[in-house]
């Protein structure tokens, strides 16, 4: 009866793995398979960082252009009526209508409506803080170009660790299915010896239990893999509905070197110190004088109402030239200078520990991707000598020579082994990300 019940469950077992495998095949025959590369590829015009960040220098752009415009003419309309209900008053002197000398005489000039139509046209001729302005929001563009590529060397990280980390999941199913195949090839081997009282019940017992602990596993790992498939779609902006897959985790291990160029954070800051330099000169240009150009033509209606009502328009034209010289505004541009020097100060010693972090990343990456390449290796290495020796139990379990507990620390060994690989390989391909990151070579492969 037990027996039976056993074979029953080994039955449904079976049936359960086809069914998933099928399932498997049928995601595998629709997904799109897709390199790293090609992740990248599409994460670079699709993430929307990188669209927001596009956004950043066209609005740095558009800034530009419109300080641009503060040089060129300006002309403006001006309309303006007035109707007096109480004519303004001048003080003329009372000698002029034959009156005492010293004295004045209130006397309303003009009429009750007034209308002036004019064109004003104005056209700075030199000012110091539009051309400041200018060169800032120029920087400010470049400035906003660096970030953008800082933010595609974020979203190129995130691609390949997703990218790694699936991958690496892949490989595990890949040795779970290969550990169920032979934990079931097991099973029945050791059924038949049970059957022989060669081999114990509980024998066949622990087995079974391996393989159901293995499936289970192998389902956690299955969804971990699709959760990473999940948000490796949303990093490279395509639909989550999208079916996916990539590639299988490359066997060869080749030693890379790249040039060290200058990282992107070097150039990150060294930008912002010329960006505030920039400012600062635009604060210290505040107190040059400006000059400007204006000239205005136009009309000028003067009229009455009234039973002798007239309404006359007089033309009325000039031109001119504004200097305008800062005096003293408080002191409010030598604080806001003082401020600027301190940020560049503060800059400064950020660039200083930019320079320092950037050798220190260099050397531990170099380190870190040495052991990892040779850790790759000698776990390779280690899995085959696992599986020899699974194998080698297996046959002398067969042969009675091995009893079961030899058996399942041979499997475990296997599958510690493989596990460490996956360890070793995510730690090597992590490792090749930093060292590209730290030598500035993390996006001109995509050049």
């Amino acid at each position: 009866m037990v027996k039976h019940r056993y074979k029953l469950k080994e039955e449904r077992l079976n049936r359960v793995l086809l069914i998933l495998a099928i399932l498997i095949m049928n995601i595998a025959a629709q997904a799109q398979t897709l390199s790293l590369e090609q992740c990248i590829d599409t994460a670079l015009i699709y993430n929307r960082n990188i669209k927001l960040s596009k956004q950043d220098v066209t609005i740095s752009t558009q800034k530009n252009k419109e300080i641009r415009g503060n040089l060129l003419p300006k002309l403006n309309g001006i309309a303006d009526y007035r109707y007096y209900t109480d004519l303004p008053y001048q003080l003329m002197p009372a000698a002029a209508f034959g009156g005492p000398a010293g004295t004045y005489k209130e006397v309303q000039f003009g009429v009750p409506q007034s209308l002036n139509a004019n064109l004003q046209l104005a056209m700075p001729l030199f000012n110091s803080m539009i051309i400041s302005a200018i060169k800032s929001t120029r920087i400010a563009i470049e400035l906003s170009e660096i970030q953008k590529t800082k933010t595609d060397e974020d979203v190129v990280l995130e691609i390949s660790n997703a990218y790694y980390n699936a991958q690496m999941l892949l490989t595990q199913i890949t040795f779970l299915d290969s550990n169920i195949i032979n934990t079931n090839k097991l099973v029945k081997t050791t059924t038949l010896l049970c059957q022989q009282q060669i081999a114990k019940g509980t024998d066949v017992d622990r087995l079974k239990l391996q393989v159901e602990q293995i499936t289970t596993q192998r389902s956690t790992v299955i969804s971990q893999y699709q959760q990473v498939l999940n948000a490796l779609k949303f990093l490279m902006g395509k639909p989550i509905s999208d079916s996916i897959k990539v590639l299988n985790t490359e066997k060869s291990i080749v030693k890379v070197s790249f040039q060290s160029q200058i990282t992107t954070d070097a150039k990150l800051i060294d930008k912002k110190i010329e960006f505030i330099n920039s400012e600062l000169i635009g604060l210290r240009n505040l107190r040059l004088p400006s000059l400007n150009a204006y000239g205005v033509y136009g009309t000028t209606g003067f009229g009455t109402t009234g039973s002798n009502s007239f309404f006359n328009f007089h033309q009325i034209g000039y031109a001119g030239v504004q200097l305008s010289v800062p005096l003293f505004n408080g002191s409010v541009t030598q604080h806001k200078i003082a401020g600027k020097k301190i940020e560049i100060e503060k800059s400064n010693i950020q660039k200083e520990m930019v320079t320092e972090k950037s050798k220190l990343d260099l050397k531990n990456a170099e380190m870190q991707y040495t052991l990892a390449t040779r850790n790759i290796t000698v776990v390779s290495s280690q899995i085959d000598l696992a599986k020899k020796i699974y194998d080698n139990t297996v046959l002398q379990n067969q042969q009675g020579i091995a009893n079961i507990t030899d058996l399942l620390l041979a499997d475990n060994s296997l599958r510690e082994t493989q596990q460490n690989y996956l360890v070793a390989l995510i730690n090597l391909r992590r490792a090749e990300l930093e060292y590209k990151r730290v030598t500035g070579n993390l996006i001109t492969i995509k050049n």
